[in-house]
């Protein structure tokens, strides 16, 4: 009688467990953190994953067929997985942090205005890069370029006067003009009444 109470016992309370709500907050967290690794794992995080499930596996079975204890053998199959994990999320963080590293060094910084306009002379390089809003100092971009490229072309055609450095003799200034530079300069106010002549009007160029 007493062995059937129990027996009656142990099975409502087997009853009860498999009745009780599961967590579904927690399941849906890991779901949810599962898609995001998902989407992100890519081959470089895949490869040394799959390697270390292959590992594990292997070197488990090897170890139980040597006469390993299989708790023992299946500890260190789960501490090599665990290491593969830990290497792909290390992979993926390194990964974040390099393309957040890259998207900040190539966003130009927007210039000084209230400095460059007190500047009275200025050169191709800093002139193209102020044209397109880039900050002078950093990499010029390819709208940059194409607006170094007209501003060059207008100094050989003398539509855009340049403005000679100190001491230069006229065979010096006529050679720059016909051969300039990034570094040749033209003052602000021919440059204004070039870019005026042709339709723009850049904020650097603005009093």
């Amino acid at each position: 009688m007493a062995n059937h109470q129990t027996s009656k016992v142990t099975s409502q309370a087997r009853s009860a467990v498999l009745a009780a709500p599961l967590p579904v907050a927690g399941f849906d967290g890991i779901r949810e953190l599962l898609l995001s690794l998902r989407s992100r794992i890519g081959p470089s995080q895949i490869i040394p994953l799959a390697a270390a499930l292959l590992f594990a596996v292997g070197c488990t079975l090897w170890a139980i067929q040597e006469g390993v204890s299989v708790p023992l053998a299946l500890m260190g199959g789960y501490c090599t997985i665990v290491a593969g994990i830990i290497l792909c999320v290390a992979q993926l963080m390194l990964t974040q942090v390099n393309t957040s590293a890259t998207v900040v060094a190539h966003t130009p910084r927007k210039p000084n205005y209230a400095a460059w306009k007190l500047v009275n002379k200025l050169n191709v390089s800093n002139a193209s890069r102020l044209w397109c809003e880039i900050e002078p100092g950093h990499p010029y971009t390819q709208e940059s370029a194409a607006w170094t490229a007209a501003l060059l072309d207008a100094i050989k055609s003398g539509a855009l006067p340049i403005s000679p450095k100190a001491h230069a003799t006229k065979e010096m200034i006529a050679q720059e003009r016909a051969n300039p530079g990034w570094n040749t300069e033209v003052t602000r106010d021919d440059l204004k009444a070039w870019a005026k002549a042709h339709g723009h009007c850049p904020t650097f160029l603005n009093d």
